[in-house]
């Protein structure tokens, strides 16, 4: 998993031990074997399984996925499309049968005859598909997550092939989270559930009550229903106090009086429904009430007249006074403990009243909006030994019953923890003839209560339990041995053991300093919740305090098991943010250790899902999977900021559906006008490109004519020919134009004029090649070159020279000529030099030039002259003034325009 350095100082370490280390492949990946060593079975095969950008989410089935199933199958499609972010990679979701996948394609198989189980499921992997089969949708959640997993822990989109099949051991695996004491934001809740599903767990239980707070507003009359139309408006209760007993320098909560709104809740249970995550609204008392009774109070001071209904009856606050407390304490200005901390609930109190109304909308909003059907009322930590009670324990279960039996009535199971379930200081008496292992119980609860079994009272401090080693016994045998009664009548168990399962958010008080989450902390018995320990020692059938308590121990049977629990306690809530709390928090006091929530979680999860998991696979393999394959959800981007995932698809027919993605990125990256290319070629590429849009709107086009399509339109640009430059043949062309016949030989003459109506014949073919029209122009060139006279039978120059050179003078520029008086940018110029025919070669300053030339007899002058062709490249834009160098004398000037 991720973890986030917390100092420069480590930061620095670690960076120069990365750079100096660099791994030829990802330093986190771990075989697919290995990650396949912690299910239930794994067989490895031969070959490898891609995904490439056409694979796709194939629901198997004869008709489109509905209902659950559809919105099971559109979240792993979206997150394989983030998780693999290939374009088009799972861009498609289809159904039909199973000979119409395709290669790359992962393949979903909801069967209830597979022999999975509840929330299992079987990966088969082959050359061709990835298959995953469950018998219920949970399975194919958790059997997807694990294939995306594989595909992490090799760091690449290709897999050996295998099959692998895992079933939970534990039903119900269930994170408590502490949402009272602390707040976190909607979008954490959210991302958290996310991180839960990722994990494998399945239940989260929403903490809203503490003594520290009330963080939930039930009561926004927008999501009032038919169903869910509270008769209360208690959205002044919503906010939150520092506990009494909260030490320095944590009295000052950094998110004082937020509370999640009615809005967000329905957020929370949306996503929660949407990744498979069952919502348990978990809610304590009579217990843990210090800002309860304390806000009451408050709320009376500033209303005396304050009253509210419950069950058909309106209760007024003045007929208590505002105190709703059992000690009739009042005056605080703020929740003391143990003073505030449970409430009156004797017969026809206000208080047990107002209590019952809070669970009451609280019931039926999860009712409503998270279909909850399980209620933690807590019912732990009674304390009424401190002040004189106003009521006694014997009153307890009655109250318990009372609330058990109104939640029933709503469609809740209920569960409570097992503070006063074999109690034998409150709940308990004793046939004292037979000895300690004989008792009689003094007051009952419902048997349908089921049980959160988090301590045996022991005392770490001491080493010592405060109370009877029965209280402890009570829970592994009966009085006569055997575990047909086992934990007082059958009750559905619930392993929530705090050794093992606690994280907390609390510093030591009792002589050693130490953050609560510290293995070497004695201050509770919290320390061995820990990654290594809970790995190596801790399994859910084992309620015992693992190095505590183990005389007589027994697991508690399978029939008996609800499920096992995860808690994270916020006493403290300024101790760390929620981004902490995430990434990596830091120890109160040593400022080397962090402690990983999810590494921690990790262990405590893949006990719940192979309870004997370490007994074959040692700690330190199975910290590299997790290493490898756990880090973030697909779609994760940080922990208080809303995942990305992309747009659900839509399910289409395998037997018509087509994966156009390849054909229509080929038709956004075709050219669209035809630029420099020559008439013929643009032309035949336009007919590809008509052709490939025609395939691609056409609603029965088969996937090998769409893949053909994008193929012959991906490599249809080859077609293109770009049209050729023809400046300098045009140069030629107007310069050869003005060569009359002067008593030429007819060879030459004839040679000429073929050469330059074949050159004009290029220069108009607009499908001519740049090697035609280059091969025209040397053609040209060579025939006008070659131009001779017949002897005797020189001629005057049509445009004599207006200046003439003075005698005995070195070669001399006579005469220049622009063929066009301006240029194109990169084309070419031409010139038309005549000289003395002593020069034997021409230059021109800072150009490359290409000449040929011809000798003339001219009538003004004694002796020939020579005329020059010369063409050279325009290469900058503007106005220019060239230097014509004839041999090392004679120059000249021309000026040419560059555009």
């Amino acid at each position: 998993m991720r973890h986030y350095l917390k100092t420069a100082t480590a930061f620095v370490l670690i960076l120069a031990l990365v750079c100096a280390l660099i791994p030829a492949v990802p330093a986190s990946a771990v075989g697919i074997e290995q990650v396949g060593s912690l299910w239930d079975s794994y067989t490895g095969g031969t070959g490898t399984f891609t995904v490439t950008g056409s694979s796709r989410l194939f629901v198997a089935g004869d008709s489109a996925p509905q209902g659950e199933l559809l919105q099971t199958a559109q979240l792993l499609q979206r997150q394989l499309q983030a998780e693999f972010e290939d374009e088009g990679a799972f861009a498609d979701l289809v159904w039909g049968g199973i000979s119409l996948a395709k290669a790359g394609d992962i393949v979903l198989v909801l069967d209830t005859d597979s022999g999975t189980g509840a929330d299992g499921y079987k990966l088969d992997v082959t050359g061709t598909t990835a298959t995953v089969t469950a018998a219920d949708t949970d399975g194919l959640i958790y059997g997807t997550n694990n294939l995306m997993k594989c595909f992490r822990a090799v760091g690449g989109k290709s897999i050996s092939c295998f099959s692998g099949k895992d079933t939970p051991d534990t039903a119900e695996r269930t994170v408590h989270l502490d949402l009272a004491r602390k707040y976190y934001t909607a979008e954490w809740v959210k991302n958290f559930i996310k991180q839960m599903s990722w994990m494998g767990y399945n239940a989260l239980e929403l903490h809203l009550s503490e003594d520290g707070g009330f963080r939930a507003d039930f009561w926004d009359e927008d999501y009032y229903t038919d169903s869910y139309e509270p008769v209360n408006d208690f959205t002044w209760l919503c906010g939150s106090h520092v506990q009494s007993w909260v030490k320095d320098p944590y009295r000052t909560d950094p998110n004082a009086g937020d509370y999640l709104t009615t809005a967000e809740l329905v957020e929370i249970c949306d996503v929660a429904a949407e990744y498979h995550i069952e919502i348990i609204p978990s809610f304590d008392s009579p217990a843990h009430m210090d800002y309860i009774t304390w806000k009451f109070e408050q709320n009376y001071k500033s209303n005396t007249s304050y009253s509210f209904k419950y069950n058909g009856t309106t209760y007024k606050a003045s007929s208590t006074k505002g105190c709703i407390n059992y000690t009739g304490k009042t005056g605080a200005s703020s929740p003391t403990w143990p003073y505030y901390t449970t409430i009156d609930i004797t017969d026809g109190t206000m208080a047990k009243a107002f209590v019952f109304a809070l669970y009451e909308d609280m019931a039926d909003f999860f009712k409503e909006y998270a279909g909850s059907t399980k209620f933690n009322i807590g019912a732990d930590e009674v304390n009424l030994t401190d002040c004189t009670p106003k009521w006694s324990y014997s009153q307890f279960p009655g109250y318990v019953n009372e609330l058990n039996r109104m939640l029933n009535a709503k469609g809740y199971t209920v569960r409570m923890y097992n503070d006063f379930i074999g109690s034998t200081t409150y709940n308990q008496e004793y046939d004292t003839s037979e000895g300690i292992s004989s008792y009689n119980s003094k007051y009952d609860f419902d048997k349908n209560i089921e049980i959160c079994y988090w301590t045996s009272d022991f005392k770490p401090t001491t080493g010592e339990w405060s109370e009877p080693v029965w209280h402890v016994k009570f829970f592994w045998e009966n009085n006569t041995g055997t575990t047909d009664n086992w934990g007082d009548g059958g009750r559905t168990m619930y392993n929530c053991i705090q050794t093992n399962t606690y994280y907390v958010l609390r510093e030591g008080t009792s002589g050693t300093h130490r953050d609560a989450r510290d293995p070497n902390n004695r201050n509770w018995t919290f320390y061995q919740t820990n990654e290594q320990d809970i790995y190596n020692n801790w399994y859910p059938a084992d309620i015992s305090e693992k190095g505590v308590y183990t005389e007589n121990a027994a697991d508690v049977p399978a029939d008996q098991l609800g499920g096992a629990y995860f808690l994270i306690w916020n006493d403290y809530a300024a101790l760390n943010t929620e981004e902490e709390v995430w990434n990596g928090a830091l120890d109160c006091y040593d400022k080397d250790r962090y402690y990983y929530l999810f590494d921690i979680m990790a262990s405590n999860i893949v006990k719940m899902w192979n309870a004997d998991i370490n007994s074959s696979v040692t700690y330190s393999k199975f910290a590299e999977v997790r290493e490898a394959t756990l880090e973030w959800f697909p779609g994760f981007t940080a922990c208080s900021e809303a995942a990305s995932l992309p747009e659900a698809a839509a399910p289409e027919s395998a037997a018509v559906a087509v994966n156009r993605t390849a054909l229509k990125a080929a038709l956004d990256a075709a050219y669209t006008t035809q630029g420099n290319f020559t008439d013929s070629s643009w032309s035949a590429y336009c007919a590809v490109v008509e052709e490939a849009r025609a395939v691609y709107n056409d609603a029965d086009a088969t996937q090998d004519q769409v893949d053909a399509a994008a193929a012959k339109l991906t490599g249809a640009k080859s077609l293109l020919v770009e049209r050729a430059d023809k400046t300098a043949l045009e140069a030629a062309i107007a310069a050869a134009e003005q060569v009359a016949n002067d008593n030429y030989t007819t060879e030459t003459w004839t040679a000429f004029q073929n050469a330059l109506t074949a050159a004009k014949e290029v220069n108009g073919n607009g499908e001519a090649t740049q090697a035609q029209v280059d091969s025209a122009l040397e053609a040209l060139q060579t025939a006008r070159n070659n131009l001779m006279k017949n002897p005797g039978s020189i001629t005057e120059p049509t445009d004599p020279p207006t200046t003439k050179p003075e005698e005995n003078v070195d070669g001399t520029v006579l005469k220049v000529e622009k063929l066009t008086p301006t240029a194109r940018l990169g084309k070419q110029v031409g010139l038309r030099i005549t000289t003395t025919a002593n020069v034997t070669a021409l230059s021109i300053a800072g150009v490359q030039v290409n000449t040929w030339c011809q000798e003339q007899t001219l009538t003004d002058y004694e002796g020939n002259v020579k005329v020059w062709l010369v063409t050279f490249a325009a290469d900058v834009a503007g106005d220019h003034t060239y230097t014509i160098q004839a041999d090392t004398t004679g120059t000249a000037t021309v000026n040419i325009t560059v555009k």
